[in-house]
């Protein structure tokens, strides 16, 4: 890590201090959340990764490929490092860690935009169908076996492992008495 990366770094935490969408995952990749409040999906996160000769001579390396933006498809995410590659040209040669995430927070409805969520549209109707079949199936079975109860077996296993659930109740023969012990106290009568 050179100079010039310890100057950036320091002035970097100390922006985002407080701040708990930046994440520093090591000396050279930072990670910055751009959270939705109103629709999570458009919500994402983009990765700065600090080569050996940054800033002098290479560029950060933008990346999106995080498992927080597994909502977001290839083509989507090619589009926003697109749309930030041209100004990625005039920060050439200088920190640009916070002129990046400056830009992209004053240009975020720009950058949602691009995300359309047709992974999870896809998703959802694939799910959907499948949904239904098993919850009627479940349905079925529920309706089979109430109507049949538990055997015996089934009811000791059941109160073994649980108890008794209703707290209220008492279990059974707990207020028996214990003849012998009676007898013995009261003496037999003739």
């Amino acid at each position: 890590m050179n100079e010039d990366q310890q100057d950036e770094a320091e002035a970097l935490l100390a922006i985002y201090e407080d701040d708990s969408n930046f994440i520093q995952v090591s000396d050279t990749v930072y990670c910055y959340k751009f959270v939705c409040e109103e629709n999570e999906m458009k919500s994402f996160m983009l990765q700065i990764t600090w080569p050996k000769d940054y800033p002098e001579s290479d560029d950060a390396v933008l990346d999106l490929d995080t498992f927080f933006n597994s909502h977001i498809t290839e083509s989507e995410r090619s589009t926003m490092i697109e749309l930030l590659t041209p100004h990625m040209e005039d920060w050439s040669g200088m920190a640009a860690t916070f002129s990046i995430i400056t830009y992209v927070t004053d240009n975020i409805e720009e950058f949602r935009e691009v995300i359309r969520n047709e992974k999870l549209v896809e998703r959802v109707e694939k799910e959907q169908p499948e949904t239904v079949a098993v919850t009627t199936a479940t349905l079925k079975d529920n309706e089979n076996r109430s109507t049949k109860g538990m055997t015996k077996g089934q009811k000791r296993r059941f109160y073994d492992k649980f108890g008794n659930i209703d707290v209220d109740e008492k279990p059974r023969g707990w207020n028996w008495v214990d003849v012998i012990k009676h007898l013995s106290k009261t003496g037999v009568q003739t």
